[in-house]
């Protein structure tokens, strides 16, 4: 997906903002951590302290004071009238001393956020009981809960055992945040500025950078575009595989040879000069386009390299550069070209559509061996191609076969004979070989040998294509008769 100038632009700077608040809002909390820690310590050594100096005067009075009275009220009356004078610390800190009495806490010391009144007792259930609920339970520690006002507070507690109460040092929460929201308020009417100037500095410094690299982007997409384009016709003048080899590293652009052994096809138009000399040149390129458009197809299909087309004749090999073993090529090599030979009597029934009324008859010949494969040419102008005495055999095989006959050499015959019904033909004194050739013609897969074999041939005046297999009985009883009408017609004409 792509994205435009503006989006990079508020991306940037989204990033930018986003970095910034999580490194404040980090420091922030750290630093927010480190002072609710340091109260506790403090509110901690503060009730321990207050609780330590209570308990002296608690003794100290337990041991002076006058038969009859009560040492404790005289504590508590003294701690009363210096609570009154006590301001406390910060602005909401402050003392809190309780007891248990009656299943109640009760509150000994007045309270300034009630005007110095002492709070009505609370019951010992409850959230807003437990820091004293707990200071009078003999516990001392640091808890963040309600006060009795709901109000949440940092409260250290500890116990007098002396006096059977407990002291609480108790600070709002609200409070110890307070100066943490100012700086964060402050920072970020700061930030504001920072982003506003960081906007107008990104626009005047990182906007042409940007605009640059999507100039740029855009010169390597067309190039991309123009470079796939051009990549896209390049394909259609070279062999898929040699296409692939090229562009995946696999083929080199030097000149390069090498020998291995290929099955080499060759196929040819019988007497395609003199059908196609009448025919208009709109009818005459469809037929052959369309012929060598459906013979290039099967080629892929089936695996091998398309060397060329020679005007009507197609050069192909199997075995380079992707093999599937020398048999293995062997057999898609024959079974391509008996899918060709099908492939060509339909065609012929789209070509009868157009007005196209004579067949083609093609002979192909096909020969394993030994061939010279690699780049042939100049530094300047080159060709993936096969040379050998293997391309000339397939040659001379597809020149002595019969209009719509397959030829074979004996190596290939000895490679799919096994799958491929084949039949030995004289042997041929070819041009190039010393030794007579053994051909061998190619009549169909095995268990299809004992199928009526069929008859293509024509020729000036005439046309026979007949195929028992595909007729049923009472078509074949009218091609019998038509035949016996042509032989009388023939006989007649004498």
């Amino acid at each position: 997906m792509r994205i435009s100038r503006r989006q990079i632009q508020a991306r940037s700077l989204l990033i930018m903002a986003g970095i910034a608040l999580t490194v404040t809002a980090g420091a922030f909390w750290s630093l927010y951590q480190v002072v609710l820690d340091k109260t506790q310590v403090q509110l901690q050594e503060l009730a321990r302290s207050q609780a330590r100096l209570i308990e002296a005067v608690a003794k100290f009075d337990a041991v002076h004071t006058e038969p009859l009275r009560s040492s404790r009220a005289d504590t508590l009356s003294q701690i009363r009238e210096s609570h009154f004078r006590y301001r406390g610390f910060g602005e909401t800190g402050e003392i809190v001393l309780v007891e248990k009495h009656g299943g109640m806490l009760h509150f000994l010391l007045p309270e300034p956020k009630l005007g110095f009144q002492v709070p009505p007792p609370l019951p010992l259930e409850g959230e807003t009981a437990a820091p004293a609920l707990r200071a009078s339970a003999g516990a001392s520690g640091v808890i963040r809960a309600p006060d009795f006002t709901g109000t949440e507070v940092l409260a250290a507690y500890e116990y007098l055992p002396f006096l059977e109460a407990g002291i609480i040092a108790k600070i709002d929460m609200a409070e110890i945040r307070s100066p943490f929201f100012q700086a964060a308020l402050v920072t970020g009417l700061l930030a504001l500025v920072a982003l506003a100037v960081g906007m107008a500095m990104h626009a005047r410094v990182v906007g042409p950078l940007v605009g640059e690299v999507f100039s740029v982007n855009e010169e390597l997409a067309a190039r991309e575009a123009k470079l796939a384009a051009l990549s896209r016709q390049l394909s259609k003048y070279l062999s898929p595989q040699i296409y692939k080899s090229l562009f995946e590293g696999g083929t080199g652009t030097g000149i390069f040879t090498h020998r291995k052994k290929l099955t080499v096809f060759f196929s040819d138009i019988a007497g395609f000069t003199a059908r196609t000399d009448a025919m208009e040149p709109e009818d005459l390129s469809y037929l052959l386009n369309s012929y060598l458009n459906a013979m290039a197809e099967l080629v892929i299909k089936h695996g091998g390299t398309l060397d060329k087309f020679i005007g009507d004749a197609v050069l192909v090999f199997f075995g380079d550069p992707e093999s599937r073993g020398v048999q293995e090529d062997a057999l898609a090599c024959v079974e391509m070209a008996l899918e060709m030979q099908q492939t060509i009597d339909r065609l012929a029934r789209e070509w009868q559509a157009r007005g196209i009324g004579r067949a083609l008859e093609v002979r192909m010949g096909i020969t394993t061996g030994y061939c010279t494969v690699g780049n042939f040419g100049s530094d300047s102008r080159m060709e993936y191609t096969i040379i050998g005495n293997q391309v000339n055999l397939a040659s001379r095989l597809e020149s002595n076969a019969l209009p719509g006959q397959i030829l074979m050499s004996e190596e290939t015959w000895t490679l799919v004979n096994a799958q491929f019904d084949c039949e030995a033909q004289p042997p041929l004194q070819v041009k190039g070989f010393s030794a007579p050739v053994q051909p061998y013609r190619l009549v169909g897969r095995v268990g299809e040998r004992d199928a009526p074999a069929a008859v293509k041939v024509s020729g000036d005046g005439f046309t026979i294509q007949v195929d028992p297999a595909a007729m049923p009985g009472e078509e074949r009883a009218r091609a019998e008769a038509a035949m016996h009408q042509a032989l009388e017609a023939l006989k007649r004409g004498r």
